[in-house]
């Protein structure tokens, strides 16, 4: 059955005040930053590909809050205030929630540019190994997973909150700010305006087994199944592809990964399941040997 869908984004003051769900039809609650909503639909659309495909009616209300944090929307989760969230994989989220086993950019989150100063961009685009690249401190948001993925491969990490990140790479607070290659395409723009010294380098980047992944209460088991069977019958018909290929920012990536001139040095998860690294991989992208059709991404294929 196709879904009637809905985005309702309202602000917390108005979230009391939604208007109570039509005969048959589900509320699916989330919470999320003030004003981020915008970057992120790519993502939204995901949810919303997952919930067009399954069986049922279903409403996505997306509550907004100042300064929140992906912990927060966790402890929300865990309390029954909020029903799903996306966030980057780590052990310890696929430990506490459920975790549904289709990663959201096809890895390319794990895909990871660099912004920086100008004034770095010399040095940066000769590192072309491991060893040089860590020569540079990163900078990444205090709760990112990703962070301890560079720790442990030996990089030197500043975690800062979010929203101190750009300026304290335009001050030279640290040498590189870490942003999967289709975040950077997304945000440069406005980043530049504001800060007109951090520029984005599209070479080398630094790829590891990573992505966002939805997660919802160990309770919510109905909720999980809803989602899997949405996401794998999205495959199926291809939709998932033509929204993935649709974005503007993920093209321009793969095609920045795919340019022999990009240099991509690889290195482990150390931090992923056996669970996780189970995960079909045609639900990764083969960034090498991959082929597109602009009218359909990829041929149909069966249910996961």
């Amino acid at each position: 059955m196709q879904n009637r869908f809905w985005v309702l984004l309202i602000s917390a003051v108005m979230f009391s005040f939604t208007a109570p769900p039509a005969r048959g039809e589900e509320i699916v609650r989330m919470a999320f930053p003030t004003g981020a909503v915008e970057f992120f639909k790519y993502e939204f659309g995901v949810i919303e590909l997952a919930l067009d495909h399954a069986d049922g009616d279903f409403r996505l209300v997306i509550e907004e809050f100042d300064g929140i944090t992906q912990p927060r929307i966790g402890s929300m989760m865990q309390e029954g205030k909020v029903d799903v969230m996306f966030t980057g994989y780590s052990l310890e989220r696929e430990a506490m929630f459920l975790q549904v086993d289709v990663p959201m950019t096809r890895g390319l989150l794990g895909y990871r540019a660099f912004m920086t100063h100008k004034e770095n961009l010399p040095a940066l685009s000769q590192a072309d190994s491991l060893e040089e690249l860590k020569k540079f401190c990163i900078g990444t948001g205090t709760d990112w997973p990703d962070a301890s993925i560079m720790e442990k491969s030996g990089f030197c990490v500043d975690r800062a909150p979010r929203d101190q990140l750009w300026p304290m790479v335009a001050n030279k607070r640290f040498d590189l700010l870490s942003r999967a290659v289709h975040e950077g395409y997304r945000e440069i723009d406005v980043i530049s305006r504001e800060y007109p010294n951090v520029v984005l380098s599209p070479s080398p980047v630094l790829a590891y087994p990573f992505d966002l992944f939805l997660y919802v209460n160990h309770n919510n088991q109905r909720l999980h199944a809803i989602l899997t069977q949405g996401l794998s019958r999205a495959y199926s018909t291809g939709d998932f592809m033509r929204h993935f290929l649709s974005n503007p920012h993920i093209r321009q990536a793969l095609e920045t990964l795919k340019d022999p001139d990009t240099h991509i040095i690889k290195i482990e998860n150390p931090d992923m399941s056996q669970k996780s690294r189970d995960i079909d991989p045609a639900l990764w992208e083969n960034i090498v040997q991959r082929k597109y059709d602009d009218d359909f991404g990829y041929e149909p294929r069966d249910e996961m």
